[in-house]
C-alpha cells in the first residue's frame, strides 16, 4: 500500500520533523555539516508547516520544540522557544498578505525568512546565553541553505500532494 493512504500531509511533515530534529542535535562530530543541514531541514520543514497548514497544534509543537532544541543545544532555554513562537504569530498576523503571494515570491519569502529565522537565532542565542556569534557558522548555514533549498521545497511538495 501507499505511503499517502495512511498519513495525511500534516502527519508526514511532523515525521520529517520528528527526524530532522533528532538527527540535528546528535552530534556526529566527523560530519558537522549533516547535523546542520537537519537543523535547516527542521527549519524549513518548519516554516512549510506553518506557512500551508497552519492549525492550533503547532504552538503545541513550536513549544515543544523550541524547549528541546534549547536545552539540549545551549542547557537553558530561550533562543529557539522564542524564535518559534514569534515566528508562529508573525505568520498570523501576516497571512493575508502571505496568500496573496505568487509562487515565486513565496520562495523567495521562504528562503528569506529560514535565513532571518537562524540570524535571529543566534542573536538570541548570544544575548540569553552568551553563545559566541559566530559569522561563519552562519555562513555555512546560508551555503548549506542554498544547497538543500530546491531540493527540500521540492520533496515538501511532492509529500503534501
Amino acid at each position: 500500500m501507499e505511503f499517502s493512504k495512511f498519513f495525511n500531509s500534516s502527519i508526514k511533515l511532523n515525521i520529517i520533523l520528528i527526524i530532522s530534529f533528532s538527527i540535528s542535535v546528535n552530534s556526529l562530530i566527523l560530519l558537522p555539516n549533516i547535523n546542520n543541514a537537519f537543523y535547516l531541514l527542521f527549519h524549513l520543514t518548519f516554516i512549510y508547516l506553518i506557512f500551508y497548514h497552519y492549525h492550533y497544534y503547532l504552538y503545541l509543537v513550536a513549544l515543544l520544540y523550541g524547549i528541546l532544541f534549547d536545552i539540549l543545544l545551549f542547557n537553558n532555554i530561550g533562543a529557539h522557544l522564542l524564535t518559534f513562537l514569534f515566528l508562529l504569530i508573525l505568520f498570523i498576523l501576516l497571512r493575508k498578505f502571505l496568500i496573496k503571494l505568487t509562487s515565486y515570491q513565496t520562495i523567495f519569502v521562504y528562503f528569506i525568512t529560514l535565513i532571518i529565522l537562524l540570524i535571529i537565532e543566534q542573536f538570541l542565542a548570544n544575548l540569553i546565553h552568551n553563545y559566541k556569534f559566530n559569522i561563519i557558522s552562519i555562513f555555512n548555514f546560508i551555503l548549506i541553505s542554498f544547497i538543500i533549498f530546491i531540493p527540500t521545497v521540492f520533496l515538501l511538495t511532492k509529500l503534501d500532494k
